[in-house]
């Protein structure tokens, strides 16, 4: 069975010959040792156009019919550069290049200030070596996790559309899935050690000048000790090697080499791994933190007319049980003029978990895409591609639903559907693959309770009989409505229903206090940038009382509500306290991943009502507060007769705005 599916992987590879560009593919060795040359740049340079060689130096190239006259670039630090026509090439290719001698010239007479000074001059030339615009490239990522005894869990990879932000822009870039495929070995074991998510933004995470790692950030210099260990060259310029290590008792958290080009002073690649002191931050994004036993980085750059551009980077995160986790990402195609941005609905979510979002293996997978070749163990578990039925046991069909809206993804619109909707594993998540999702929203908005102007008078009594407590009389002035600020929660059960929370309160001189709960549904109404329409319906619990006026407290320390009055000046409203049946419609935008623009509006049926007198301390710390129910104690007129109704209309309606965060 292995060696028909071997053969069958074969064939897909040979079919890509039908298609219209040229594939050149060979192995790149040293010259002498005939050691073969991992990571090294194969690729037409002025195009834009490369990858990079596998474990074993292997290559596979492709290359558009219109570039046939274009010469095939080989280059590697320490190396001589390699070129020769592509019409002089024969497929598979076997390439030597000679390593060029290290030099230790200039080495000796560097003291640790000349070289950090190295270091300062590259940093300050970021602008004028990088991109000060941004600019869109395509990429091939490729994540893998093996076991303690280093069998391939599963392995995941994808052609990327990525946009980066210029060099002067601290903004992280976006990241869009063009295609993307899965295999899956031990369905058991991915699900017990997966979930990493942002994998696929290697190409930003992992690029150490653009982040300004702390190894080239002046700041931390104090921290580091730099050498200049020896000169070497790239495409047949001279290149500084600049060893770092953390200075013993400093703060440093790397240790490493950098390769500054001796001319330009640009940054040409980076070595480095995480220190055991490093290890144990919880929270280094966008490097990898947790609890590993080591974590290595190697990122690549490489220049396209006068910039210079991220090529390539491996992360190898190694566990505590000797498993590893590797993110590998190279930079295969850069696009000529200025970068657009991913289309929104293309985009791809930090949090995302790019084995979740990939599709099925297919035989004719990469079509004129550039890759990356598969080392041999890989190699062994792509050939158990039929065993990808068991992914369909672990991960979310609502990642793979959603890939389907996505240009060129290997998931077709007809699957849709029961067949994306696998069996999972019941503690995972909901059977249909569905996971609970929580919003919450701020907003501002008015409540249109209409009262009308009137002479009151309120007076709190000893008794039916007795003397006031406190008494005021004055006017309230008409008002159509109350500004108020909501807070509100939804808690997504089901795809498209939700259970909705929320808190009102007014703005200022009133007592405005709603809390409110209920269900609601939501429906997309765009195909496009989402925009949903959303209808909630909900119980409401508002109080809602106007102030008359402050009460002189002449009568002394008094109780109300089971409360101690005491203070001298005593705010006095009317007012009443409502259930209500509300009903919600709202229109949401959503401006990004994480954040909605939201417009509501809500009509309030009440069904049950109670009037009260409320009293709130004045001058005081900690105001005490009363509510206390029409009685005989309690005296209302409203213009001079007496009242024991609602100050407002029985149904009102508001409007508000604000931001949903998801």
């Amino acid at each position: 069975m292995r060696l028909l599916v071997l053969l069958l992987f074969s064939f897909s590879i040979s079919t890509l010959y039908a298609q219209p560009f040229l594939m050149i593919s060979g192995k790149i060795a040293d010259a002498d040792t005939g050691k073969p040359l991992a990571y090294a740049h194969v690729g037409i340079p002025e195009k834009g156009i490369g990858t990079t060689t596998g474990e074993d130096g292997s290559f596979t190239l492709k290359i558009p019919e219109q570039y046939a006259q274009s010469t095939l670039s080989v280059s590697f630090i320490g190396y001589a550069t390699y070129e020769r026509p592509l019409s002089a090439l024969q497929s598979p290719a076997s390439i030597r290049i000679k390593a060029v001698p290290t030099s230790l010239q200039e080495v000796i007479v560097m003291d640790e200030g000349a070289v950090e000074d190295i270091i300062r001059r590259a940093v300050r030339r970021i602008p004028d070596n990088y991109p000060d615009y941004p600019s869109s490239v395509t990429g091939f990522y490729r994540e893998s996790r093996t076991n303690a005894g280093q069998q391939y869990l599963y392995m995941a990879e994808g052609v990327l559309d990525i946009y980066k932000t210029s060099y002067r822009n601290a903004k992280e870039g976006q990241v869009g899935l063009i295609q993307g495929r899965k295999v899956i070995l031990s369905a058991e074991e991915v699900e017990q050690h997966s979930g990493f998510s942002s994998g696929h933004m290697a190409a930003h995470r992992f690029d150490i000048v653009k982040n300004r790692e702390d190894f080239i950030d002046e700041k931390y210099f104090p921290d580091y000790q730099y050498r200049v260990e020896s000169i070497t060259v790239y495409e047949g310029k001279p290149v500084y090697v600049i060893g770092f290590d953390k200075v013993e008792g400093g703060k440093g958290r790397m240790k490493g080499a950098l390769y500054i080009d001796t001319l330009s002073y640009a940054f040409l690649r980076a070595q480095f791994e995480i220190l055991p002191e490093g290890l144990k931050r919880t929270d280094d994004y966008p490097l990898y933190a947790g609890n590993w036993k080591a974590n290595r980085y190697t990122v690549n750059y490489r220049k396209l007319e006068d910039k210079w551009y991220f090529s390539n980077a491996l992360r190898e995160g190694v566990y505590r049980d000797g498993g590893v986790y590797s993110n590998e990402i190279t930079v295969t195609e850069i696009q000529e003029g200025r970068g657009a941005p991913v289309p929104y609905m293309e985009r791809l979510e930090r949090g995302d978990e790019f084995l979740e979002i990939t599709g099925d293996y297919d035989e004719d997978f990469w079509r004129n895409y550039n890759t990356t070749t598969l080392g041999t163990a890989l190699q062994q578990t792509v050939v158990q591609i039929r065993n990808q039925e068991k992914a369909r046991e672990v991960f979310d069909s609502t990642f793979i639903t959603r890939l389907q809206t996505r240009r060129d993804s290997v998931l077709r619109a007809q699957s849709a559907g029961s067949e994306l909707l696998g069996k999972v594993t019941p503690h995972m998540e909901k059977a249909d693959g569905f996971k609970w999702r929580f919003q919450t929203s701020l907003g501002l908005g008015a409540h249109f309770l209409e009262t009308q102007a009137a002479d009151m008078k309120l007076a709190y009594l000893e008794s039916p009989d007795g003397p006031s407590i406190l008494e005021h009389s004055g006017s309230l002035d008409s008002r159509n409505f109350e500004p108020t600020y909501h807070l509100d929660f939804n808690l997504f059960f089901r795809p498209h229903f939700f259970i909705r929370g929320g808190w009102s309160y007014d703005l200022y001189n009133s007592i405005y206090r709603e809390r409110s709960l209920g269900l609601g549904a939501q429906l997309s109404l765009s195909k496009g940038r989402p925009f949903f329409l959303r209808a909630a319906a909900q119980h409401s619990n508002l109080r809602y009382a106007r102030l008359l006026g402050a009460a002189s407290n002449e009568y002394g320390k008094f109780k109300a509500d089971g409360k101690k009055i005491n203070s001298d000046k005593v705010n006095m409203y009317y007012g009443s306290r409502t259930h209500n049946l509300k009903l919600s419609m709202e229109m949401a935008l959503e401006l990004n991943p994480g954040l909605e623009l939201f417009v509501r509006g809500s009509y309030w049926l009440p069904f049950a009502r109670q009037q009260h007198l409320y009293l709130r301390e004045r001058r005081q710390l900690f105001p005490k507060k009363a509510r206390i129910p029409l009685a005989e104690e309690v005296l209302v007129e409203r213009n001079g007769e007496a009242f024991d109704e609602r100050i407002t209309e029985n149904q009102a309606f508001s409007v508000a705005v604000g931001l949903v965060f998801k």
